[in-house]
């Protein structure tokens, strides 16, 4: 960068409109101010109208202001006093104010001395038509000045006139009308007044006879500016801010901003943006071009991009804070009509709940130099008093997540006027309490937004009528909920109740007839069991009468033999109670044994059990002991590898660190994919000037495009901004570089494509023309002979070669249209139209999906195999992608996005794998190596990150060695080398990328190995660690 352009100031202001000692930056209105003063001199009065950013502050302040002191109007003289005011909520007193802030009195004056100033100023205007003439008679000494009042914004005095929350709004309107058209009048003090005032507010005037008539006899229409004026608007600045711009970036720009008048903030923005970027990024003397403006994302997308940034920048509270404060100063009129609604910092911290410097500091970010994002200016300082309010209406038009708050609000809003409404018909008996579906609505209106007292009171003062009316909707119909339960429960039970009653008779009724019936069974059984009873009765009384006589018999045997069993019997209880005893004494003593042998065993497997304890907790120790010094080899292997990083001159003892650290991380079974450990053996390689590091040297302008060549070898194309390509091929361990073609002055080559056979080479890109085509050139590479192909149109963003060989596709007419040319018959036609314009387009190597990376943030996938379907299968809402890559396989899709995030999708599913948010840049290019084991990503911020496919928990290599940022990779086709061109001296980077041969590379630069003094320096005590070889090579 140069010296020169990095002091140089920015030129242009932003969203923010110029400042009269801005007025030297101010260009393209250059003879129309002499007719708004002559009209303001004819009239005392001059009305500036115009859409929203057509820029009239500017042109007041700038314009005309600076001819006004100039002694212009001949007649009055160059003696002005300009008193510059905005309506807001409080016009009177915001003009008592700014008249105030002309007397010499009033700044050294005290806080309450400025107070009662104030107070003073604002009663006297209000009690008298003459206000405005008695107010500067009083705070001015007759000094022959002429006073021009500038009320800029005066739409927002209609604003405030509808709101319905101040009764005096009307009154107040009216009022401040009054006081200027008779500051106007009154010939004895020369007053003039002078509105800027956006033109479809203009009807709001009709209701004011005398400020409708002043405007019918003078006013302005701020004309549109033609093309020749609005290049004058760019260049003008850059020729006084010393700068140099590109002749085609003036196209572009004129070309984004086209006929809308109100672009003319943004493109202001956007040069403003484009310059800074300029400023840091430009190499040598170059001039402001279109990869500077590209950079910040265009017109589209500048402004969004600018205020994200500041976004981002905030923790999730002050994110949260940030939607109030953009919520509460904006506000949504019809379907899509967004105006200002300034509002004090004070209010604004009451309806976020929080602090005046919690919601300062979110201020200051939107409002720093470089971000006028925010009012008041940032050299003002904030204080509770402070009216904070968006810089132009663009911001909410542009910055699509302003416009999602503005809508949120808009519809919150909505919904709770609509409950203020019910809520005040039902105070006074028009209205019924609500029920759902309005009071779910409602409901879940209440927990989304959660409404405070002081954000209800902006739009209806009734907030706790409202709040208490949908807490007494909720309970009303809780409760009748829970009676219509209860009564459904009671007429259950009753119904139940019935049921078994009713079925307890049946059962009793069919129990009543079941005994009947067995009765009657029973007692036919008994009447025929008491006849067979009889019979049975006859027959035993003779039976009984035989076994008498027979007892008697046995009676006699009975007796005689009872004498002797009761002897035996006695013999019988001795003998066993003597054998109970022995047995007693045999089974205690059998328990006895059993006890001791159980005992036995139990202490034999606890001493079983101990030891195996001891043996765990002896090996736990060896494995904790063995992991801790794992651990920390590992820890040692990171910090030596660091230390080899750094600036160490002596190449040797670089190498022996850096390998050190290798040796000990593959010892103790480290990472392979270990980021530290390469970055030390990388830069130990870079330091010996090893082949493998190299960097390819043969362009002189920005390297765009890098692609892997033909064959299984390690040979690639490489293309830069000059048009000039190169053929590089590594024979024999050196590279040869092969000019394919020299380079062309505003060729700006985007995307190429080699033919797998190695016959031919196609390179397209940007040419500014007359007619604006593309260019996209054929190369016989057998020949050595060039085409051009015809057919292509605006910008050729990138080429894909399908998998016939014989047509190609390429993003075209900056990226609306996909179009596929055949090689056979050099025909080219239309082949996709997408519904979103396109930044990268990628297809899986079977040639059915095709993917295209959206600007508005959406990614689309193609099935070329099924009738060329569109459907949308990943969202990055207002973050454009940047870049797409399917992996070999298919079965993964990469995307990347304007904001750095990296996203690993499944093709088939849409469904994420898994997000990468280490960059805070644009993602520029998206490469997996050949065999799929790699990952590797390109972004703004001149680092090639590349993550391991196996693991991707592992931290990436983080590839450095670009001087800026990387625009595009290449692997090459044996999978061994990483190559990364972009903003860098026009040179292409090389990265080896197997560890493992890196490492033996640089044991052949290593002679020596660790001396002892250097080992207890960088590893450890001898005695600790004891030395070992480096490499084993070396004695």
């Amino acid at each position: 960068m140069s010296t020169i352009i990095s002091q140089i100031e920015n030129p242009f202001p932003g969203l923010r409109p110029f400042k009269i000692e801005e007025s030297h930056l101010f260009f393209g209105r250059e003879g129309q101010t002499d007719e708004v003063l002559m009209k303001l001199s004819q009239h005392r009065f001059v009305g500036i109208i115009g859409p929203s950013g057509s820029g009239k502050s500017s042109f007041v302040y700038c314009g005309a202001l600076p001819i006004l002191y100039g002694g212009f109007l001949t007649e009055t003289g160059p003696n002005w006093e300009v008193i510059v005011t905005r309506p807001g909520n409080n016009p009177i007193e915001n003009l008592g104010e700014s008249i105030l802030e002309h007397d010499p009195t009033y700044d050294t004056a005290s806080y309450e001395d400025r107070k009662v100033k104030r107070t003073i100023i604002s009663t006297l205007m209000k009690s008298s038509s003459l206000g405005i003439v008695e107010a500067i008679q009083q705070t001015r000494k007759a000094t022959g000045k002429n006073y021009l009042i500038l009320v800029d914004q005066f739409e927002e005095l209609f604003r405030f006139k509808d709101d319905s929350l101040n009764s005096n709004s009307v009154n107040e309107t009216l009022s401040f009308i009054n006081l200027l058209m008779e500051a106007i009048n009154y010939e004895d003090e020369p007053i003039y007044i002078a509105i800027t005032m956006r033109s479809d507010f203009i009807g709001e005037c009709a209701q004011f006879a005398e400020l409708t008539k002043k405007i019918n006899d003078s006013h302005y229409l701020i004309p549109q500016l033609t093309r020749e004026q609005k290049r004058r608007a760019i260049e003008g600045p850059v020729a006084v801010g010393g700068g140099e711009i590109a002749p085609r970036l003036v196209q572009r720009l004129l070309n984004d901003l086209g006929d809308n008048p109100d672009q003319l903030p943004i493109l202001q923005h956007a040069l403003m943006r484009t310059w800074d970027y300029w400023k840091h990024n430009a190499e040598g003397d170059e001039a402001m071009d279109l990869k500077h403006y590209e950079a910040i994302g265009t017109m589209e997308e500048a402004l969004s991009m600018h205020a994200n940034e500041a976004y981002d920048e905030l923790n999730d509270h002050q994110r949260d804070i940030c939607a109030v404060l953009f919520k509460a100063i904006t506000e949504k009129r019809g379907e899509n009509y967004g105006i200002r609604r300034p509002t004090l910092l004070s209010e604004i911290a009451s309806i976020a709940d929080v602090s005046v410097e919690e919601v300062s500091a979110v201020i200051e970010r939107f409002r720093e130099p470089g971000r006028s994002f925010l009012m008041p200016p940032h050299e003002q300082i904030l204080h509770s008093d402070s009216m904070i309010d968006i810089s132009h209406e663009s911001l909410m038009r542009i910055w699509v997540r302003l416009k999602n708050w503005v809508d949120e609000e808009s519809e919150a809003v909505g919904m709770y006027l609509r409950l203020s409404e019910a809520a005040a018909m039902h105070q006074v008996g028009k209205g019924g309490l609500w029920r759902p579906p309005d009071l779910q609505l409602a409901l879940n209106w209440q927990l989304k937004h959660k409404p405070t007292l002081v954000w209800g009171q902006r739009y209806d003062l009734a907030y706790e009528r409202t709040m208490v009316f949908l807490e007494y909707s909720k309970k009303e119909f809780e409760e009748e909920q829970k009676i219509k339960e209860l009564q459904a429960k009671r007429a259950l039970r009753n119904a139940r109740l019935t049921a078994l009653v009713m079925g307890l008779a049946t059962v009793v009724s069919v129990g009543f007839l079941l005994y009947a019936f067995a009765k009657k069974t029973q007692a036919e059984n008994a009447e025929k069991q008491a006849k067979d009873n009889l019979e049975l009765a006859i027959k035993n009384e003779a039976e009984a009468k035989k076994q008498t006589k027979i007892a008697q018999d046995q009676t006699v045997i009975a007796t005689q033999q009872k004498d002797r069993a009761d002897e035996a019997a006695e013999v019988a209880k001795k003998e066993r109670d003597n054998a109970v005893t022995q047995k007693e004494i045999a089974q205690a003593a059998t328990i006895r044994a059993q006890n001791a042998e159980k005992q036995a065993k139990e202490n034999e497997q606890e001493a079983i059990i101990e030891k195996n304890k001891a043996d765990e907790a002896n090996k736990r120790a060896q494995m904790e002991k063995s992991r801790a010094d794992q651990l920390r080899y590992l820890s040692l292997a990171k910090a030596m590898a660091i230390t080899a990083t750094k600036n160490i001159p002596d190449s040797q003892l670089k190498g022996l660190l850096a390998m050190q650290a290798y040796n000990f991380n593959e010892e103790n079974d480290g990472e392979k994919f270990n980021a530290d450990i390469y970055d030390g053996v990388y830069k130990a390689l870079s330091q010996f000037k090893d082949p493998s590091t190299n960097s390819l040297k043969g362009h002189s302008q920005q390297v765009n495009v890098v692609i892997e060549g033909i064959g299984s070898g390690q040979s690639l194309f490489s293309a830069d901004s000059e048009g000039k390509i190169l053929k590089w091929d590594v024979k024999n361990g050196q590279v040869q570089a092969d000019t394919i073609t020299s380079a062309r002055n505003g060729y700006d080559t985007r995307g190429m494509i080699a033919d797998p056979n190695g016959k031919w080479l196609i390179a397209g890109g940007d040419y500014p023309r007359p007619n604006n085509e593309a260019f996209v050139d054929y190369f016989d590479l057998k020949n050595r002979t060039s085409k051009q192909l015809s057919g292509f149109a605006g910008v050729v963003q990138n080429l894909i070669l399908q998998p016939s060989g014989t047509e190609f596709l390429a993003l075209n007419n900056y990226g609306k249209e996909i179009v596929k040319y055949n090689l056979s018959n050099n025909t080219v036609s239309s082949f996709l139209v997408p519904s979103e314009r396109l930044n990268f387009i990628a297809m899986t190597k079977n040639g059915r999906f095709l993917a295209g990376a959206g600007n508005k943030g959406n990614v689309f996938l193609w099935d070329l195999q099924n009738g060329n379907s569109e459907k949308v299968i990943y969202k990055t809402p207002n973050k454009a992608i940047t870049a797409v890559q399917f992996s070999p396989s298919g079965q993964q899709l990469v995307v990347g996005n304007r904001e750095g995030e990296v996203t690993l999708l499944f093709t088939a599913t849409g469904v994420v794998r898994r997000t990468f948010s280490e960059i805070q840049a644009q993602i520029n290019d998206i490469k997996f190596s050949p065999n799929g084991n790699y990952l590797a990503v390109a972004s703004y911020d001149g680092t090639l990150r590349v993550w391991d496919m196996q693991n991707l928990k592992l931290q990436p290599l983080v590839l450095s060695g670009l001087n800026d940022w990387a625009a595009s990779l290449a692997f090459t086709n044996d999978n061994q080398y990483l190559l990364g061109g972009g903003f860098d001296n026009g040179e292409v980077r090389v990265w080896p990328m197997d560890l493992e041969r890196m490492a033996s590379k640089l044991c052949t630069h290593i002679d020596r190995n660790l001396t002892d003094v250097e080992w207890e320096i960088y590893v450890a005590d001898l005695k600790d660690i004891p030395k070992e070889k480096t490499c084993e090579n070396v004695d």
